[in-house]
């Protein structure tokens, strides 16, 4: 007697795509990245994303994950997800230049985060006294590895408030 042929595997079923919510970095009005007025970062040449027009001086974090950069002049932090996806926090707009005077950085470099978690809390005063503009710039930019992204929050935002999606692939 001859044994039945073995069943084939059934394959595992695809992970879903990892979703998370996104949060609005701080108080204020939310626009378009296209809005933003920075050319490189209007024209999404970082990737997409969104800007706070702030009210606020605390800036949390728009996702949960682990903080990979947080720049000598103490404008932007960076902020991978467990999923890869990677974020950019940008505040102001060319406030490098300010030399990290107006920040009081929260986080560290390989510092885990939830997301609603402060990151920064920024002197708008000095900032708007040196003439740059006070967008909070919230940015993707590893977009290869995203599949969706939306941004559904019009108008006036809270700090950590939801504003949108963003789907891993």
């Amino acid at each position: 007697m001859t044994a039945a042929p073995a069943a084939a595997p059934t394959p595992a079923p695809a992970a879903p795509a990892a979703t998370e919510t996104i949060l609005a970095p701080a108080d204020g009005a939310i626009k378009a990245i296209a809005e933003v007025p920075d050319e490189t970062v209007a024209a999404k040449i970082l990737g997409d994303g969104f800007a706070v027009v702030p009210s606020s001086a605390r800036i949390v974090s728009p996702v949960a994950g682990k903080v990979t950069t947080v720049a000598q002049a103490k404008h932007a932090v960076g902020i991978t997800t467990a999923a890869g996806i990677e974020v950019l926090v940008h505040i102001g707009v060319d406030t490098v230049q300010l030399k990290g005077e107006p920040f009081t950085m929260q986080v560290a470099e390989g510092q885990s985060i939830a997301a609603g978690a402060p990151l920064v809390d920024v002197d708008w005063a000095a900032i708007k006294a040196a003439g740059k503009p006070t967008d909070v710039i919230v940015v993707f930019t590893n977009p290869t590895a995203i599949s969706d992204l939306r941004i559904t929050a019009t108008g006036a935002v809270t700090t950590g408030a939801p504003v949108g999606t963003v789907t891993a692939k």
